[in-house]
């Protein structure tokens, strides 16, 4: 077996020094390249236009009372200078999800959203007067303050008003005192507040769907009881409806009767005037002719006495005719004969003188 042959060292340790001197010789300028270039980098900042920047040098803020640098390019010192931007643009944060107690001793959970604006003069308040300095903490003080101003608003409520119809008021007490807060203390404007989310305790929802549950069944008996009101409504609509389409045919048939009965009594009137005065009529006819033949009559025997001579001549010779016609019967005589009745006119009648037997006249007297 042969033994291995002694390597020749002094070669190898020249190459290796020349390796190292040929890496030396480009290492160090790329590395004084970059270090110039992270100084070069280092020698500005760029502020965007949603923030404003303060620059701290060993930690002191450089010119505080000429402001906050406004957005654009800026340049410091590498290395010593630091800036500081903050956010001045309206930004809105959900606070962590909590548990609050109402003023009922109500266990409700919520998350509050917050909506503000930093304004520019409290730029300087915010970075380097509260918490820790520059913008670590701005929003976690934010945060903190939030949630004691809604626990503390909540407090002061029942938790039927944060959940019914006064929600919006409680809102808006959660919105004011929580502008006071942060407006006193980190110098922000809060421009609007809103409960994203409400949840109850267990105890409260099955209490809410008992009294949903009991609303709901009264509701529905208040809808019964409408529907019954307005069904009885209805028939006695319909009733007096029915009462007055009969009133109002008996009122018909009343005035009709009452019409018709009218219209015989006018004419039954009407027929016993037409009778009245045909009858008055008749009788002023009957009347004047019997006036008439009364007149003929008076004429007549007016004519015959003036003939005879004298009235006492013409009765004896009346007297005398009538003794000569009677045959020893009394004349009977019914006045308004043949049917003509109490309307007869009346007829003189001159009944004959009763006979006188032991006198005897001469035909020359009884001429006479």
């Amino acid at each position: 077996m042969s033994l291995p042959q002694p390597a020749n060292t002094a070669g190898s340790a020249d190459l290796g020094i020349a390796s190292v001197a040929s890496y030396t010789r480009w290492i160090l300028p790329a590395a004084l390249g970059l270090i110039a270039l992270g100084l070069l980098n280092g020698c500005y900042f760029v502020v965007p236009q949603t923030d404003v920047a303060f620059v701290k040098r060993f930690g002191k803020v450089l010119d505080p009372q000429a402001g906050p640098l406004q957005p654009g390019l800026h340049f410091k010192a590498p290395v010593i200078d630091d800036p500081d931007l903050i956010r001045i643009t309206t930004d809105t944060f959900e606070l962590p999800e909590k548990k609050a107690f109402t003023r009922d001793t109500q266990e409700i959970t919520l998350r509050v959203g917050v909506t503000y604006r930093v304004p520019t003069t409290a730029a300087y308040h915010l970075l380097y007067e509260i918490g820790k300095a520059g913008n670590v903490d701005i929003h976690s003080n934010i945060i903190l303050l939030s949630n004691e101003v809604v626990r503390e608003v909540l407090s002061k409520h029942n938790v039927t008003e944060i959940a019914g119809e006064q929600r919006e008021s409680v809102v808006g007490d959660i919105k004011a005192r929580l502008t006071d807060v942060l407006a006193s203390i980190l110098r922000i404007e809060v421009s609007a507040v809103q409960i994203n989310s409400l949840d109850f305790s267990p105890q409260y929802k099955d209490g809410i769907n008992q009294a949903t549950l009991a609303r709901t069944k009264t509701f529905a008996a208040q809808q019964d009881a409408e529907r019954a009101k307005v069904e009885a409504q209805t028939r006695v609509t319909q009733a007096q409806a029915d009462a007055d389409a009969q009133a109002a045919r008996a009122d018909g048939e009343a005035r009709a009767k009452l019409t018709q009965a009218q219209a015989e009594a006018n004419g039954n009137l009407a027929r016993a005037r037409a009778e009245a005065e045909g009858n008055l009529v008749k009788a002023r006819a009957d009347a004047e002719a019997l006036r008439l033949r009364g007149e003929a009559d008076a004429a007549a025997t007016r004519a015959r006495i003036e003939a005879a001579g004298g009235a006492d001549n013409y009765v004896r010779q009346i007297d005398a005719q009538s003794k000569m016609r009677w045959n020893g019967q009394v004349p009977q005589f019914v006045l308004g004969g043949n049917g003509a009745g109490a309307n007869a006119p009346a007829v003189p009648v001159i009944l004959p003188l009763q006979a006188q037997p032991a006198v005897h006249d001469t035909p020359a007297q009884a001429a006479r």
